[in-house]
């Protein structure tokens, strides 16, 4: 007699975290700025898309500052030139690397952690460096940027000193940091920085030491639970695609994709 064979239990799926960027997708997917179909790849299907240039050029920059991969496991690499020397985008990295360490100690700053996975049962968010700040005596979230917008007033990712405190699409980062950090820690209202590197040159950089009011603070947790009612939501009734031309052109999934548009719809105009 043969031996009993024993079914393999299916491994059991991970439950999503809210993280402050699915956040800020569901919200888009819902006034139908986002495509359902790219959301639930990249979050419910866990499909990476391929990362763009500049995108590749801020995982080589985080990479060489804190040593972590990016996040779909990847080591960055150098985009060489044919004489074998780094292209000038990457060249500035390098030598903007030397500005971090330089900020670092003046700051006087030690890294405690990197890519730190916050563990909470609900929401998710990842940190690029937790810091100890040796003269505050005091821990502290810094988040490492990449930019080719900093002097830049009107996208909502420009990093212009005198419109930052309405870039809602930035600062939203700050403030699920700072819950997830206290809620974890115990320590209220950690302070949280973004170091902006420059792209277009080699030594513009801004840092930006955020502070969240308790309102703010109280409005995003709400906001929190909305989003978890309306993913669970959406995610039993099916996701809707919202193809747009733009989008459709450059989106990883268009080979194989029934709603994909290759050229515009017509929009309707009431006069």
């Amino acid at each position: 007699m043969g031996k009993k064979q024993t079914k393999k239990k299916p491994k059991k799926k991970k439950a999503l975290k809210m993280s402050q960027s699915l956040m800020k997708m569901l919200f888009k997917y819902k006034i139908k700025e986002e495509c359902g179909l790219v959301l639930k790849a990249r979050y419910v299907d866990n499909i990476q898309s391929p990362s763009s240039p500049a995108m590749e050029l801020g995982n080589y920059f985080e990479y060489i500052c804190t040593g972590d991969l990016a996040r779909d496991g990847h080591t960055p690499e150098v985009v060489l030139l044919k004489s074998g020397k780094p292209s000038t985008p990457y060249a500035r990295m390098d030598i903007q690397k030397e500005n971090f360490d330089a900020i670092m100690k003046t700051y006087n700053l030690d890294v405690k952690h990197t890519g730190y996975v916050f563990n909470h049962s609900k929401y998710g968010g990842i940190a690029d460096i937790i810091a100890w700040d040796k003269e505050n005596k005091r821990h502290i979230i810094i988040d490492v940027k990449t930019s080719g917008l900093l002097n830049d007033k009107w996208s909502e990712w420009g990093w212009a000193n005198d419109s930052i405190e309405y870039k809602d699409e930035l600062l939203i980062q700050a403030v699920h940091y700072k819950m997830l950090f206290e809620e974890e820690f115990k320590e209220e209202n950690v302070p949280f920085y973004f170091f902006v590197f420059s792209t277009t040159n080699e030594w513009e950089v801004k840092i930006f030491d955020i502070e969240v009011s308790e309102d703010t603070m109280h409005t995003h947790k709400m906001n929190l639970e909305n989003a978890v009612a309306y993913f669970e939501s959406e995610n039993k009734k099916g996701w809707k695609p919202h193809p747009t031309y733009a989008k459709c052109r450059n989106c990883a999934l268009k080979p194989s994709c029934k709603s994909f548009i290759d050229v515009p719809l017509a929009q309707k105009v009431y006069y």
